[in-house]
């Protein structure tokens, strides 16, 4: 049900030639998070910076907010399709953390989704799976579903997270 949902999404949000202005690439759904990735860009160059990169590549990500994430996950990025070259991804945020947290997730996901778009050849989640085989390493699996990290979101989140005023650094071996 979800999915055909998203689908019916994607259809009527797939960019337009004939529009003037270019949709954004990063399309925030709930309201209160897009006001905090908002205020996020302002504080955090890194944010900023991940940003442009994310407009300007083959990827559409749609954000929203959750309650019922699993334990331990407070975000994660779902591939969802490919049409005509343009990725499409999902991502949850976990809505009950604290603002600067949600925030740096965002961030930490946003970096998942530019790992996609820099590689034309990821057209499925198969080939996702293999990319981050590659580029990653898995942090857990549950029936079909597999889970991985990159070095490189971690990096980010640390470095939106110092940025937006936080002080910890992320445990070497946490699931986010």
């Amino acid at each position: 049900m979800a999915r055909a949902a998203l689908a019916v999404l994607l259809i009527l949000v797939v960019p337009h030639g004939l529009s003037a202005e270019p949709l954004p690439r990063i399309r925030i759904l709930d309201p209160v998070l897009k006001s905090l990735f908002e205020h996020g860009t302002t504080q955090s160059p890194t944010l900023r910076a991940l940003v442009e990169k994310v407009e300007a590549a083959s990827i559409l990500v749609f954000v929203e907010g959750g309650i019922q994430m699993p334990d331990r996950i407070g975000a994660r990025l779902n591939f969802v399709t490919s049409i005509n070259g343009v990725r499409y991804v999902r991502v949850d945020i976990d809505c009950t953390l604290q603002p600067r947290r949600q925030v740096a997730l965002l961030a930490h996901e946003l970096q998942h989704a530019l790992e996609i778009a820099d590689r034309s050849d990821i057209q499925d989640v198969e080939a996702m799976e293999s990319l981050y085989e590659d580029i990653g390493f898995q942090i857990f699996e549950h029936g079909r579903h597999k889970s991985f990290e990159t070095e490189a979101a971690r990096a980010i989140q640390e470095a939106v997270d110092e940025e937006l005023g936080g002080r910890t650094r992320l445990p070497a071996h946490a699931a986010y």
